[in-house]
């Protein structure tokens, strides 16, 4: 599915994927890049998927150009779609799987010493948070007393399996300073705030949570709460490509529909999420299974 809407179309801030992209604030000597992620490794399957439709963009914008009248050729050509996606082992060339996020924070710089305090205190409100989503007790009678602890966590550990991001439908955002043109993945009704128990919904009480403990840190919210559309995003532009970006990915999915082909379809597990420092190797901050404390 395309989604052709003009609805929160400026709520992508990952101007860190790549090198090409605009720096969201100055370097300054002992500050570093920080963000907040839900991240997975994709099937084989999902990234071949991802990677045919990249594919497909760029022969739009490449057969477009030489179609096109004089000027609007110019204009397509300058539409250089990239993507995002890289090889969870570089050095490994029989990896088949790959990495996608979701953001629950935008982009910004931390000194060295807040590192830790604020790890510390993201693992404990991200786990209050969500432990309170996923997990409501069930009600049971005195014969099934003796087995609380161990129903317990039964329930608990198929909640956490059953919250997943179905990524599905296909969506253009354009960044703040309208430099960069995305295509994400994201939910059906991801945009509708009023539903609560879907993935959409938990992500956007874990960005909530996140926006709680960068207040009190002093770092910047991710202003779009509460109607963010949670995404995934696979590939970009450089430049404010809106409207041509639209056309095209409305083009492909027709094109791949006529042709019968697979829709993108990925599955995100929400059941674990990342503290990205620049410099340091993602750290959890939450997940399923039982974390260790962070050193202070």
């Amino acid at each position: 599915d395309f989604d052709d809407g003009r609805n929160n179309n400026n709520n992508n801030n990952d101007h860190h994927h790549h090198h090409h992209r605009v720096r969201q604030f100055s370097h300054v000597e002992g500050n570093y890049a920080t963000s907040v992620k839900i991240r997975w490794r994709l099937t084989r399957r999902e990234k071949r998927l991802v990677d045919d439709f990249v594919r497909e963009l760029q022969l739009f914008f490449s057969s477009s150009s030489s179609n096109a009248s004089s000027n609007n050729s110019t204009l397509m050509r300058r539409v250089r779609v990239r993507e995002l996606l890289k090889s969870s082992s570089e050095t490994d060339e029989d990896d088949d799987k790959m990495m996608m996020h979701v953001s629950l924070s935008r982009t910004f710089p931390i000194r060295k010493e807040q590192r830790d305090p604020y790890r510390a205190r993201l693992k404990t409100r991200l786990g209050e948070q969500i432990e309170r989503l996923f997990y409501c007790p069930i009600e049971k009678n005195e014969e099934e007393t003796h087995n609380t602890h161990d129903d317990d966590d039964e329930n608990k550990q198929k909640s956490f399996e059953s919250s997943v991001l179905e990524l599905k439908r296909m969506k253009v955002f354009v960044n703040d300073a309208r430099t960069t043109t995305f295509v994400a993945l994201c939910e059906k009704n991801g945009e509708d705030a009023r539903l609560k128990n879907n993935g959409s919904g938990r992500v956007r009480d874990m960005i909530r949570a996140v926006n709680e403990v960068n207040e009190q840190f002093g770092f910047p919210k991710y202003e779009y709460e509460p109607c963010v559309i949670p995404h995934a995003s696979f590939c970009y532009a450089d430049g404010d490509w809106e409207e041509e970006m639209r056309r095209a990915v409305e083009a492909v999915v027709q094109k791949r529909a006529k042709e019968k082909q697979d829709a993108i379809e990925v599955t995100c597990k929400t059941d674990a999420i990342d503290l990205c420092i620049s410099g340091w190797e993602p750290k959890k901050v939450f997940s399923s299974e039982r974390l260790p404390p962070p050193p202070i």
